[in-house]
């Protein structure tokens, strides 16, 4: 199949660009973190808590690569571009809002794949019913949670070599029509929003795309850069089953999971529990108050602290909830490595440093030993003994 092929081919060239840059990506998130997060706190006076969520966003590796990959991995122009993007972070997504559900919006189940390992989202074209405000809003939230999906389905992957980096959208076109469709809302977005959050997706899939489609997609196609159109399709309803498989693909585009409506969505938020009312007793003269333990939050856990539940790794903390992630967004052998030699040397380094010491010394005497062996016979002026 030649979409398979084609996919195939720009899966194979990503992978290879994401490993080959690999050690400048982290060490670019050190200087981000180092360098300049701190300054942009002192100059925005950013809270403790939006620096520990700029902090998050910036410790996120795949979003740092693609931003990097953009920039064609130049360092000056990738540390340009995420302080760019840092800042408008701050100005559109912070302070933080309750996750929402979005209805046209689906994410099929985290075990669900397209052939290529990538995350499947099915996207609904339908009219809104919202100012142009809110809708503007809930794309950027919904990008967002694509992100944190993403990153998330990133970090579990460990050392993977094929990590997801990118979805795959259908894009049903079923209820899509010249009322339902905002000319300047898609503009909007695609000139101020999916440069913040670029790389994201890997392949379109129109679905029921038909004639009376066509005026639209023209129109589609000159605000759209090239290297988009290259990943736009417009398969046929056996195409599609034959690239996904019917064990990929919902019951409403010719597959055997459920339908959108019922399938498992992994970015809906799930409703809270009810809250169960508890009674307190009140503490009695003879019962002396218990004092709660204070949470200890550093910013940077070390690889070996008791408080550290990824023994070997560094570890971030959150210093508002105390949650404890990657600080380069996923584990890497490396500093497990780098650990073990730590421990190592702590363990034996007294026997080490004497092993050399004597080592060292045994190497002088041998030298000096070789030295007198050839040392010349002096001369003596006693007579009788010069020639002996």
């Amino acid at each position: 199949m030649e979409t398979f092929k084609r996919l195939e081919r720009n899966r194979d060239a990503l992978l290879e660009q994401y490993h080959s840059n690999l050690e400048d990506i982290y060490n670019l998130q050190d200087t981000l973190i180092r360098d300049i997060l701190p300054s942009v706190t002192d100059e925005l006076e950013l809270s403790p808590e939006s620096q520990e969520w700029a902090k998050e966003w910036l410790s996120d590796t795949s979003s740092i690569f693609r931003i990097s990959r953009r920039n064609k991995f130049t360092r000056s122009f990738s540390l340009e571009a995420i302080q760019k993007t840092l800042l408008w972070r701050l100005d559109n997504l912070w302070p933080l809002e309750p996750p929402k559900s979005i209805p046209n919006l689906h994410c099929l189940p985290s075990d669900i794949r397209d052939p290529l390992g990538r995350p499947i989202l099915a996207v609904e074209v339908v009219a809104v019913d919202e100012s142009l405000d809110s809708q503007k809003r809930s794309i950027i939230q919904a990008f967002e949670q694509l992100r944190l999906h993403l990153k998330k389905l990133y970090d579990n992957s460990e050392d993977d070599a094929r990590p997801p980096l990118q979805y795959v959208i259908l894009l049903d076109l079923r209820q899509l029509s010249f009322q339902s469709i905002n000319i300047d809302l898609f503009t909007w977005t695609v000139r101020e929003v999916i440069p913040r959050f670029s790389g994201l997706v890997a392949a379109v899939f129109m679905l029921n795309y038909s004639w009376t489609h066509a005026g639209l997609w023209g129109v589609f196609k000159r605000l759209l850069p090239e290297s988009a159109l290259s990943r736009v399709f417009f398969p046929l309803n056996s195409e599609l089953v034959q690239y996904f498989s019917p064990s990929a693909l919902p019951q409403e585009y010719g597959g055997s999971l459920p339908t959108l409506s019922l399938i498992e969505d992994p970015m809906r938020p799930k409703l809270p529990f009810p809250e169960v009312e508890e009674t307190t007793v009140p503490p009695t003269a003879a019962s002396p108050a218990v004092s709660e333990p204070s949470l200890i939050s550093p910013s940077w856990i070390s690889p070996t602290s008791l408080l550290n539940p990824f023994f070997g790794y560094s570890v971030s903390a959150s210093s508002t909830y105390g949650s404890r992630s990657f600080r380069h967004g996923r584990r890497r052998k490396r500093d497990l490595v780098r650990t073990l030699l730590s421990l190592f040397w702590l363990r034996w380094h007294k026997h080490i440093t004497f092993g050399l010491c004597f080592a060292i010394a045994a190497v002088f005497l041998r030298l000096g030993y070789r030295k007198g062996n050839l040392r010349l016979p002096r001369r003596s002026f006693i007579p009788g003994i010069a020639n002996q």
